[in-house]
């Protein structure tokens, strides 16, 4: 299940744009196609930085990797059509930004929320050595039989 959604990019970026960034044949519609790749980028980057300490990929999907997912997802598609014109700025700041909020997930100085679910605890393996000098039988009496 992705994280994000068409509707999320919408949210941030104009359908002209969104046109601008997708459309390569020039039908004039947004190719979802491209929207999918970029979301998959993004959410493959946030996996990558939850994995250690969440249950990936997830699902229900917190807030936060789905907003996360959308400002990366955003970037990438105008990331890979420089033609364009430059990266604006506040599509990078959102970028930087959630970069180095997944690093502090992954480094454990931040978490992605409390709809966020965490691994099953995995149980250790444990070799036990036993021993003891309480005999219950002296030796004394076990030379006798």
């Amino acid at each position: 299940m992705p994280y994000s959604t068409l509707e999320d990019f919408l949210e941030q970026l104009a359908e002209s744009v969104l046109i601008d960034l997708t459309d390569e044949t020039m039908a004039g519609v947004v190719d979802q196609t491209r929207i999918d790749w970029a979301i998959a980028k993004a959410d493959a980057v946030i996996d990558a930085h939850c994995a250690g300490r969440y249950a990936v990929p997830f699902d229900p999907v917190p807030a936060l990797a789905r907003s996360f997912s959308a400002d990366l997802g955003i970037y990438n598609l105008f990331a890979r059509r420089p033609n364009i014109g430059e990266i604006p700025e506040a599509i990078k700041t959102q970028q930087a930004q959630a970069l180095a909020y997944l690093k502090r997930v992954q480094s454990g100085e931040a978490g992605m929320g409390a709809d966020a679910a965490t691994p099953p605890a995995t149980s250790a393996s444990v070799d036990m050595l036993v021993s003891s000098n309480d005999r219950l039988f002296p030796a004394s009496l076990l030379e006798r039989m």
